[in-house]
């Protein structure tokens, strides 16, 4: 007989979640050729119908590298109590004129898909939710390593 497992129902939701969002960023088709794992397994590792399904860790690991952000990682951190921080803080100085133009152009990628899906009918369907998704996740990604660059979160 197996005992409970210490991980809740909602708890794995959310790394179901976190699994989503890092896949959105790498763009599977695109993950699969530098992981060991193809396209149609790297989608059961994010999808809810698929519970007990989950991505190793060394694929977790092929992926945060892949897309610059321990997305997986911090959501475990954080479901365990704790805070992912750099090792170091600061990476390639302060802030610049680069950094101005990749946030601006990230954010205009989101409002741009965005308004793209909403012009028709004013709703999204599920190919225009994966495409606002997809840039929300990049502009996330150059967010963070500006915090990074700015010594992290205050």
């Amino acid at each position: 007989m197996k005992l409970p497992r210490p991980t809740s129902e909602a708890d794995r939701l959310d790394l179901k979640a976190a699994t989503r969002q890092a896949l959105d960023m790498a763009r599977p088709a695109k993950f699969a050729l530098i992981t060991r794992v193809d396209t149609p397994a790297l989608s059961n590792y994010g999808s809810p119908s698929e519970p007990d399904k989950f991505m190793p860790i060394d694929i977790v690991l092929d992926l945060c590298r892949d897309i610059g952000a321990p997305v997986l990682i911090e959501e475990m951190a954080r479901q365990l109590g704790f805070k992912l921080v750099p090792l170091e803080p600061c990476e390639g100085g302060d802030p610049g004129i680069a950094d101005i133009a990749a946030v601006s152009k990230e954010a205009a990628d989101v409002v741009g898909a965005l308004a793209a899906g909403l012009s028709g009918d004013g709703k999204l369907d599920g190919a225009q939710r994966r495409a606002v998704r997809t840039e929300i996740s990049e502009n996330v990604t150059v967010l963070r390593r500006l915090e990074r660059k700015m010594g992290g979160a205050a």
